[in-house]
């Protein structure tokens, strides 16, 4: 599949969580609840409790809910369930796909959950977001125009990223796809067990696999530029470490599109530093705006008592 133009200026790509990135029919099981009857009559009691006038959190949603459909199973079972509803089963191929996008895009959780599951779901990913807007800060669930609108302002403001920089990934149309393309983002739908088969949207993906590949391709990404410093003796060595860690790694971090940045001692005494780009098009922004104005800063801060050479390659993601 050749990947669409648009997806190479993406810079922010957020998911649903719960039946998107966690198995939550899987994770349902251990209530009882199995059958695609269980699971539709669960949506719509959930969303019964959830649309009413009081906002209620989400794991007391979970404990209304699942007591009127298993009234046998005991409080503390029940409460236990509710409260860890972060540690469902993750699909195959969440984790790592979220680790390789993470080298190209900034990346967040959009979530009608409490606060407490997504420190869970972080836990159970191995993921850092650069974005975590969940329905108990926003005081409204999915799919309301109420929290939708939040979740856009928020997640411009947070990550400093325009709705045309920004793609959504779900399996759902109504709590997902819909809002988020009604309000200018781009949308992907991704194929899961219980999930809309079709949708109005941007992209169709069957795993993350997929949406990582295409990602990769689109920004011929991500991007390594390696530079490697010789020092003429030990104390200009010394003075150039203080000098990266301290200064220009920092500068390196905050500019857009840089995703990683680190420096590396070699055993031979070498200084390396690394930074990890989303792709071509954010490297060359880079060598465009930045690259004279820090070559001549070691220039004129260390003269000729540093050597140093770059050069780039494209890198595999972690995944």
């Amino acid at each position: 599949m050749t990947p669409p133009d648009w997806l190479s200026d993406i810079a922010l790509i957020t998911f649903d969580c719960f039946g998107t990135l966690l198995d939550w029919r899987a994770g349902l099981a251990k209530v009882e609840i199995t059958s695609d009857a269980d699971f539709e009559i669960f949506e719509r009691e959930s969303a019964a409790v959830a649309e009413g006038e009081r906002h209620v959190p989400y794991h007391m949603v979970l404990k209304q809910v699942i007591h009127k459909m298993r009234p046998e199973l005991r409080p503390a079972i029940i409460g236990l369930f509710a409260d860890d509803f972060g540690r469902l089963p993750a699909y195959p191929d969440s984790a790592s796909a979220l680790a390789s996008l993470q080298d190209m895009v900034k990346v967040g959780v959009l979530s009608n959950c409490d606060a407490n599951h997504q420190l869970d779901v972080i836990s159970t990913l191995h993921v850092a977001w650069d974005v975590c807007i969940t329905s108990q800060e926003l005081r409204a669930y999915k799919p309301t125009d109420r929290a939708w609108d939040a979740i856009l302002r928020m997640g411009v403001a947070r990550t400093a990223v325009t709705r045309a920089n920004w793609l959504h990934v779900s399996a759902f149309q109504r709590y997902d796809l819909g809002p988020a393309r009604a309000r200018g983002l781009r949308t992907c739908l991704l194929h899961r067990p219980g999930g809309d088969e079709k949708a109005p949207c941007d992209l169709v993906v069957e795993s993350l696999d997929e949406l990582v590949a295409l990602t990769a391709q689109a920004k011929q990404g991500p991007l390594l530029l390696q530079v490697t410093n010789k020092a003429a003796d030990d104390a200009t060595r010394d003075r150039l470490k203080r000098w990266l860690c301290d200064s220009r790694l920092q500068q390196m971090r905050d500019i857009p599109g840089v995703r990683d940045a680190r420096l590396i001692e070699m055993p031979e005494g070498q200084l390396v530093e690394q930074y990890t780009f989303g792709g071509k098009h954010e490297y060359e922004g880079y060598v465009e705006a930045f690259e004279a104005e820090h070559r001549a800063a070691v220039k004129g801060r260390f003269a000729d008592a540093v050597e140093r050479s770059a050069h780039t390659a494209t890198v595999c993601g972690r995944a």
